[in-house]
């Protein structure tokens, strides 16, 4: 379980650096002078920090910290082990999509998002939304992990009542 853990953290440090690396696509757009009242690619950093950082060296913690919370029980390997490859493909795909896939919806119509041509903003917005529901099931792997590997200590002495 240790090498799942730490690989959920290495991964997330990884994904902490395209996630800043992300970034410079938005800012080079406002110092460039864009015109556009908005970049649409400006939040793909943000949710890449977050998946990627943030989401995958919590998972790896607390992975790393469920068998001391369940007397040494730790969960199943096998699930473990979906959950990451879950959430590695989640958020590298929804990464790739948003920014990727504006830039060749933007080839096709260079206006698609600024004069919405809802037909490709669907089409964008529903890749992301698959790539987002693959994390959401390795969430959820994550969530029924915890659940089976863990219960609360029993209470061994009662609390003195309240004077």
């Amino acid at each position: 379980m240790d090498n799942l853990s730490l690989r959920f953290v290495r991964w997330g440090a990884g994904l902490l650096i395209l996630g800043l690396l992300t970034g410079y696509g938005p800012l080079g757009h406002y110092l460039m002078g864009g015109a556009d009242p908005s970049c649409p690619t400006a939040p793909v950093h943000g949710h890449m920090t977050l998946l990627g950082w943030v989401g995958m060296t919590l998972f790896g913690l607390v992975y790393r910290a469920l068998p001391g919370w369940a007397n040494g029980r730790e969960p199943a390997a096998g699930l473990v082990r979906v959950h990451f490859y879950l959430s590695v493909v989640g958020a590298i795909g929804s990464w790739a999509t948003s920014t990727f896939g504006y830039s060749i919806l933007k080839l096709i119509r260079p206006d698609f998002y600024y004069a919405p041509d809802m037909p490709l903003v669907r089409i964008w917005f529903g890749v992301d939304g698959v790539f987002l529901s693959i994390y959401g099931v390795g969430c959820l792997l994550f969530l029924w992990s915890l659940m089976r590997s863990t219960v609360y200590a029993a209470e061994s002495t009662p609390r003195p009542a309240a004077a």
